[in-house]
């Protein structure tokens, strides 16, 4: 089966590990920008991450076998209290680069007035610049995951972003169907804090109607099945009975066709 990792922080992810992607099928993968800087950064930082990302971790990744692409976003923590503005103004340069398919990882956590004006100016610029987005949201086991994740939709549709476009990330079975019938696309996260691949397999089981709207990543590339999330959950699919062209509907058409992705 193809597989694009639809969202993976591949510095998180060891070589051999990335190597042992690509031998399970991974061909592609989509490396955001994380949503929280380290410690507190200055402009300079996040914008030498975005270098690092389009340069050393795209080829670093090539040279194991899988094609890397971005989405580079301003996180809504780490930076200093000037910073963000600044970053801002930078980020429609990066759009420009070849592997920049998206702005992200971009949305709420805790749903404050600093994260929703971050929020709804990254969204401008990704409408503006013909762009999806990826969405992050509270981990499932976060009081506020319910309330945030629907202020999130609701803030994608005052801004009248293209609800196709967006990717909500980091789905737990407790938000699912909100997710499922917002109209955006649902983006499991297989990750220790989020979905096992068995559990990400069986919501794409259980959902024929809605697959076309459904993408997978292992986001930290540890935990839940870890680098080798994807494959587990392709393979669970399959010895559940699923055709291949069903598989890759969810774990290659439709990244393909939201990050508008150069590949056959």
């Amino acid at each position: 089966m193809r597989i694009i990792d639809a969202h993976v922080h591949m510095d998180r992810v060891a070589g051999e590990d990335i190597l042992r992607m690509a031998w399970g099928g991974v061909e592609v993968a989509i490396i955001p920008t994380p949503h929280l800087m380290s410690g507190l950064c200055y402009p300079e930082t996040l914008i030498e991450l975005w270098e690092k990302t389009l340069d050393y971790m795209v080829k670093y990744s090539a040279s194991m076998g899988i094609n890397c692409f971005a989405t580079v976003s301003v996180p809504f923590y780490g930076l200093n209290a000037e910073g963000y503005d600044e970053c801002l103004k930078k980020l429609p340069e990066y759009l420009k680069e070849d592997r920049v398919v998206g702005i992200g990882e971009i949305g709420l956590d805790t749903g404050n007035e600093h994260e929703v004006r971050l929020f709804k100016a990254q969204l401008a610029i990704a409408k503006e610049h013909n762009l999806p987005v990826i969405v992050h949201t509270p981990t499932p086991r976060e009081p506020q995951v319910a309330a945030v994740t629907t202020q999130i939709i609701e803030v994608l549709r005052q801004e009248n972003f293209p609800l196709d476009r967006a990717i909500i990330d980091h789905t737990g079975k407790n938000t699912f169907q909100t997710r499922l019938d917002s109209g955006a696309v649902t983006g499991l996260s297989i990750c220790y804090d989020k979905l096992t691949a068995e559990e990400a397999a069986q919501l794409v089981i259980d959902n024929p109607g809605k697959r076309d709207m459904i993408t997978i990543g292992s986001e930290l590339g540890y935990g839940g099945a870890g680098h080798l999330s994807l494959v587990k959950a392709a393979w669970v699919m399959r010895m559940e009975g699923m055709e291949r062209e069903q598989i890759e509907q969810v774990t290659w058409d439709n990244p393909r066709r939201i990050f508008n992705l150069p590949v056959e």
